[in-house]
């Protein structure tokens, strides 16, 4: 968990993954596997997922459609929240917000995730989303309810 110095900002405990970068692909593999997702990096300060082009609906006049944005954004958040707290495959989407900040050209979408908070029951995640070119086009922020008490894995 992440612990921050009265009026400092700077993390005095770095949050460490529970999954390996291996093993997150893995569940994508498993639970996702038509979702379109790559994820490239899992470690202690970002997940970054890569959203493959062929899965994102683009609108017409050739733009990535907000839905399909959000969609990746929310996927992705699910992935590091799994890789943060261990396989929590029953972790639900809350609240979820996004601000698209430009027009996405179609594509591949690179979403940086940090996780913001993870307690027992909660976890929030920040992500913010650059296109092909590396022009951030979004920022999103996504809160997932963890189960309260152990329940049956899904593996």
């Amino acid at each position: 968990m992440t612990v921050t110095e009265p009026r400092s900002g700077v993390p005095s405990e770095v949050l460490q993954p529970k999954l390996s970068l291996a093993q997150v692909q893995e569940l994508l593999a498993d639970f996702m596997p038509e979702a379109g997702l790559r994820v490239v990096e899992v470690s202690p300060e970002r997940v970054v997922v890569m959203a493959l082009p062929e899965w994102l609906e683009c609108r017409p006049g050739g733009t990535l459609s907000g839905p399909a944005i959000f969609k990746a954004v929310d996927l992705s958040a699910f992935l590091a929240v799994n890789a943060y707290a261990g396989k929590v495959l029953t972790g639900v989407l809350t609240q979820g917000s996004i601000n698209l900040l430009e027009t996405a050209e179609p594509g591949p979408l690179e979403i940086v995730l940090t996780v913001a908070k993870l307690g027992r029951r909660m976890a929030v995640v920040t992500a913010q989303v650059f296109d092909a070119d590396g022009l951030l086009t979004a920022v999103s922020t996504m809160q997932f309810a963890l189960p309260s008490r152990p329940t049956r894995s899904a593996s």
